[in-house]
């Protein structure tokens, strides 16, 4: 395994090996919030579904005893009839999941906007004042130096033409 040469002051890692991020760090509250409704949503959706289960399980003994017993005509008749109520029964859990998830989804945006308006708000605040600070600076910089030294040199440049061209007439006379 070839080493990446050590610079001053870093640790060596390995040849296409990704530097590790803070694993012992702790996590965060946001992430400790998600895996606890993860873990209980996914609870509950375990809980519900075993109870569906069960209950398939439990109608369908109580209509084959029927059958058994001649109260209800056909047990295909029956077989169907579970399947509708265990079609209408799932169908109603799956509303209730996607009501619970619209819920979450409403509390993480409304978590999102708090976090938008009292973090990044300030943060961006504070940019933009470093922005005016950054523009006033090179105000003041523009005016009370560039502008000095520009009139500089080109006073400066004009005394040169001047003198030079004093120079070409003097000896243009001289030669003449």
């Amino acid at each position: 395994m070839e080493m990446v040469p050590e610079a001053e002051g870093t640790t060596q890692i390995p040849d296409g090996a990704e530097p590790a991020v803070a694993a012992d760090a702790p996590p965060s509250p946001a992430e400790l919030r998600a895996r606890r409704w993860m873990i209980i949503g996914g609870s509950i959706a375990g809980l519900l579904l075993v109870g569906l289960i069960v209950l398939l399980v439990f109608l369908s003994i109580s209509a084959y005893q029927a059958t058994e017993a001649g109260v209800i005509p056909s047990p295909s008749n029956m077989v169907v009839g579970l399947l509708r109520d265990a079609a209408i029964i799932f169908v109603a859990f799956e509303t209730l999941i996607i009501g619970l998830l619209l819920i979450i989804l409403m509390l993480q945006i409304q978590s999102l906007t708090v976090l938008l308006r009292d973090e990044i708000g300030p943060m961006l605040e504070a940019a933009n004042e470093t922005v005016r600070t950054v523009r006033g600076t090179t105000k003041f910089v523009s005016h009370n130096v560039v502008s000095p030294v520009m009139k500089w040199s080109g006073t400066v440049a004009g005394v040169r033409r001047v003198f030079s061209e004093i120079g070409k007439l003097r000896r243009k006379d001289d030669g003449a």
